[in-house]
């Protein structure tokens, strides 16, 4: 998913988004990297974030997943926790 966004943004005219768990961004961690390294303006919506959230049990529940977004340089982390963070977030 993530390295058709990247060929996507790279080949111009659009801002591909997609989602699924954030636990499942592992399998995405290399193309992530890549298109922040190249500040493609890919959007990614990772839901599920937390231990407490969701019924899938601990095989789902990120535990390193959200620090290593924040320590990938041009990745921009928001978590909005009420409407106005959202919006604030989208508007960035």
């Amino acid at each position: 998913m993530v390295t058709i966004m990247n060929g996507m943004s790279l080949h111009g005219g659009i801002r591909p988004y997609g989602g699924t768990f954030l636990f499942f961004m592992d399998y995405a961690r290399n193309a992530v990297r890549l298109s922040a390294m190249m500040s493609l303006p890919n959007i990614y919506v990772f839901t599920h974030d937390s231990i407490g959230l969701g019924e899938d049990g601990p095989t789902h529940q990120p535990i390193k997943h959200l620090v290593t977004f924040r320590a990938t340089p041009n990745l921009y982390n928001w978590r909005p926790a009420d409407l106005k963070e959202t919006a604030v977030a989208w508007k960035e």
